[in-house]
């Protein structure tokens, strides 16, 4: 049987659950970041049962984290809504 994953990672997360709570996912985002503010995506996907793309979506759609810097290097600041 051929093998049909050509270039998809072997770590990427099959079968994530639909119905985690969205303000309860937000709330727990920002609970990680400020207990570790270099955590990545992947890492937030993986602690929450979710995947990297909807981490991505949730902080975009939140508007008050933003990552600063590039890479490794970088880590994510939390600035008020006001």
């Amino acid at each position: 049987m051929p093998n049909l994953n050509y270039g998809v990672p072997q770590d990427v997360p099959q079968r994530v659950p639909q119905d985690v709570p969205q303000d309860d996912l937000d709330a727990k985002i920002l609970a990680l970041i400020k207990k570790d503010n270099k955590i990545s995506t992947e890492k937030l996907g993986m602690a929450l049962g979710v995947s990297y793309k909807t981490i991505r979506r949730h902080i975009k759609a939140m508007g008050n984290v933003h990552y600063i810097g590039r890479g490794f290097s970088g880590h994510w600041e939390i600035h008020d809504k006001s």
